[in-house]
């Protein structure tokens, strides 16, 4: 006697269907934990360009401080008007040394630096400013609301800085200006280690200008850097193999000034897979197990038939 069975009750249909959806529960647990891996990563990176920007208003706070000191110091507008660099030496290196900050320059108007007070290890001294927007500007706004002081990222012959730059009068007459320096690869050199991130600052032509990472960043393109610094959402993308970057603004004195790009490495994958073969793990012995008895019952069965056969 054949026992006639229909497709749909066999064991092995019902088998194969099991395991195709332990495959797919497999696979969507891996994508679920490596999304989770890289949301968690986004996040920080968000929050550590924010912590980035708050920190340079810091380095903003403290250049600010040190521009002042020397500019309200008595007898360095009159040293400005005479030329007298002995005394301007005498006066400003001490502010500079208790101010740690790296650069300074007294400057005339038409850019000839007076005196140049540098930090070990800072860039060198250079003769002139001459061409410099910032000294017009602080000399034309000494009158303004602010005094003339404002902070900006100047990009020098010795390489990016970010400047706080403020008049120096004599009896109330603009005579020079104070310019107040660190360099840029410095600065987010600080920071790097107060976010704990690597940092790269952009032009507003999508060119690194500066970072902390140990490769030369890729560009960003064009219409993405002037849309960033426009006030466009945040950009996210891989720059060199594992590295996550996230692309904002860089803040200065209240003004989108370039791009800050903020990276980490991204585990996400690595996470991945780690969930996957654990889940596998979990999949293949019950399936085998299941197989072993499926196995033995469509033994059986054949067994049964085949002496109801006989």
């Amino acid at each position: 006697m054949h026992l006639n069975v229909r497709w749909y009750g066999r064991g092995w249909l019902y088998l194969g269907l099991g395991l195709l959806v332990a495959v797919l529960s497999v696979t969507w647990a891996g994508q679920r934990a490596a999304q989770g891996v890289r949301d968690n990563l986004d996040a920080r990176l968000r929050d550590a360009g924010a912590g980035a920007d708050a920190a340079l208003v810091t380095l903003e706070a403290e250049q600010l401080s040190a521009l002042r000191a020397i500019t309200f110091t008595q007898g360095v507008g009159i040293a400005v008007s005479t030329r007298d660099t002995r005394t301007l030496n005498r006066l400003v290196t001490p502010l500079q040394a208790n101010a740690d900050v790296p650069m300074v320059d007294i400057v005339t108007p038409d850019g000839r630096v007076l005196l140049a007070v540098r930090s070990k290890g800072a860039p060198l001294p250079v003769a002139s400013r001459a061409g410099m927007p910032a000294i017009a500007q602080s000399l034309n706004e000494a009158r303004g609301v602010r005094g003339g002081r404002f902070s900006e990222v100047v990009i020098l012959k010795t390489g990016p800085v970010v400047l706080t730059i403020g008049p120096i009068l004599d009896a109330g007459v603009p005579v020079g200006t104070a310019l107040v320096m660190t360099p840029l690869a410095d600065a987010l050199g600080r920071l790097s280690q107060q976010v704990g991130t690597d940092l790269t600052a952009y032009d507003t032509r999508g060119v690194p200008i500066a970072t902390t990472t140990i490769y030369r960043p890729r560009n960003v393109l064009p219409n993405d850097a002037r849309a960033l610094i426009g006030g466009g959402p945040i950009i996210t993308r891989v720059v060199q193999g594992d590295d996550r970057e996230a692309l904002g603004r860089m803040i200065i004195d209240h003004q989108p000034v370039a791009v800050l790009g903020v990276t980490l490495e991204d585990n996400s994958a690595v996470s991945g897979r780690a969930v996957v073969g654990h889940a596998r793990i979990g999949v293949v012995g019950p399936s085998r197990l299941l197989a072993v008895i499926w196995l033995r019952a469509a033994r059986r069965n054949n067994d049964t038939r085949e002496a109801a056969a006989n």
